[in-house]
């Protein structure tokens, strides 16, 4: 949106300007020149039309930049679906802790729910040190690992699309990794 924003401030800028230098005058038979009510109301016309294009142009930088979620919001959301309350304080902990960090007290690990299916990030890799360089990457930031298929890293299922597109931006933005989501339904 700011980039389109960006082109209509420019095209405004050129239709005002292009208004202004526009010659409103008509010559006469006597070799004089007079201005030509029609072609003043053309100009004026011309202004008005660039100046509310610039106008857009400027709302659209400042209010259509899309949202951008942040690495510690993204890791804070990928926390809070890997945590549970501990049963003596409430505080969040890791679904595979054993002791909680912040009363000390010994509870049970819970395994993590995975559904059977749903949506998939698939990593394409070559066989080899990247394949498992790209698992690693992907155990170090808690991200729940699919079974393998062939030379590809599957991470997931996630129940919601947009839970899948987060793993993936963040893949991309933080590891530059690429990869392409898919639906595993569960066959």
């Amino acid at each position: 949106m700011r980039g389109f924003g960006i082109l209509a401030i420019i095209v405004g800028v050129i239709v005002v300007f292009g208004a202004m230098a526009m010659d409103v005058s008509v010559s006469t038979g006597m070799g004089g020149r007079v201005n030509n009510i029609g072609l003043m109301a053309q100009q004026q016309n011309f202004i008005i039309v660039g100046g509310l294009i610039t106008l857009g142009g400027i709302l659209l930088m400042l209010f259509g930049s899309k949202k951008q979620v942040s690495t510690q919001q993204l890791a804070s959301t990928w926390e809070a679906k890997d945590s549970r309350p501990c049963p003596f304080c409430a505080e969040p902990i890791k679904h595979a802790a054993i002791k909680c960090k912040h009363c000390g007290a010994d509870v049970d690990a819970v395994e993590r729910e995975t559904p059977a299916f749903g949506w998939t990030v698939r990593l394409p890799c070559r066989p080899g040190d990247e394949f498992e360089a790209t698992r690693t990457l992907a155990e170090k930031d808690s991200l729940p690992l699919a079974n393998p298929d062939g030379s590809v890293v599957v991470i997931g299922p996630y129940q919601e699309k947009e839970e899948a597109v987060e793993v993936l931006r963040h893949l991309r933005t933080r590891h530059s990794i690429f990869g392409e989501l898919l639906y595993d339904d569960g066959r």
